[in-house]
C-alpha cells in the first residue's frame, strides 16, 4: 500500500539464514532485509548497498513478512508475454532450416509465417536465430553462373601448359615461385 510504514517482522532469524545460505542471489536479498532490519539502516541506503530499487526493496520485505524464508526463494520471474514459439516448434524449425545451406533472414521469416502461421519482426527472427538456435550470419560463397562445370580441370590443363612454356625457354622450375 502506498505510504505504509513498514518494517521487517521475524529479523532475529535474518542473521543465521544469511550465514548459512550459499545461493548468491538469496544471499543479497539476506543481506537487505538484515541491514534495513536489524542494523537499523535507512530503507534507501540499503537499496543502494543492495544495488536494487526502492519498489524491489518493498517487494522484498512484503514477501518475507507474508511467508518468511521460502517465499524468497521462489521465483519471482513468473510474468511476461508467453513465447510465440514453443521449444517443439523451435527444434522443428531448425530441422527445416537444415533443408538448405543457407537462408536470408526474410526466408525464415517467411517459413516460420507459413509454418507455424506466426508472423514476427525481423529483428525477432534475428533473436532466434541467434540466442535460441545458436546460429551465426555470414555472406554465402557466391557462385558464379558463368563458371564452367569443369574449372578446376581447365586452370589445371592451363598451369600445366604454362610450366611446360617455361620449361622450354630454360626457367627452372626453382625460380618459379
Amino acid at each position: 500500500m502506498k505510504g505504509e510504514i513498514i518494517g521487517v517482522e521475524r529479523a532475529w532469524e535474518l542473521d543465521e539464514r544469511l550465514r548459512l545460505e550459499t545461493d548468491s542471489v538469496i544471499k543479497i536479498k539476506l543481506i537487505f532485509l538484515n541491514a534495513f532490519g536489524n542494523r537499523n539502516m535507512p530503507y534507501e541506503a540499503a537499496c543502494a548497498l543492495c544495488g536494487i530499487h526502492t519498489s524491489t526493496g518493498y517487494v522484498w520485505v512484503r514477501r518475507w513478512n507474508k511467508n518468511g524464508y521460502d517465499d524468497l526463494r521462489e521465483s519471482e520471474n513468473q510474468g511476461g508475454r508467453p513465447a510465440k514459439l514453443s521449444e517443439n516448434d523451435l527444434k522443428h524449425l531448425e530441422e527445416i532450416l537444415k533443408e538448405k545451406d543457407y537462408w536470408t533472414t526474410k526466408e525464415v521469416r517467411k517459413a516460420i509465417l507459413d509454418k507455424f502461421d506466426v508472423d514476427l519482426s525481423d529483428d525477432t527472427v534475428v533473436r532466434i536465430l541467434r540466442h535460441e538456435l545458436g546460429l551465426r550470419f555470414s555472406k554465402p560463397y557466391s557462385i558464379d553462373y558463368r563458371r564452367p562445370a569443369d574449372a578446376d580441370v581447365l586452370l589445371e590443363n592451363q598451369l600445366h601448359l604454362v610450366f611446360m612454356l617455361l620449361k622450354e625457354k630454360g626457367i627452372l622450375s626453382e625460380k618459379m615461385r
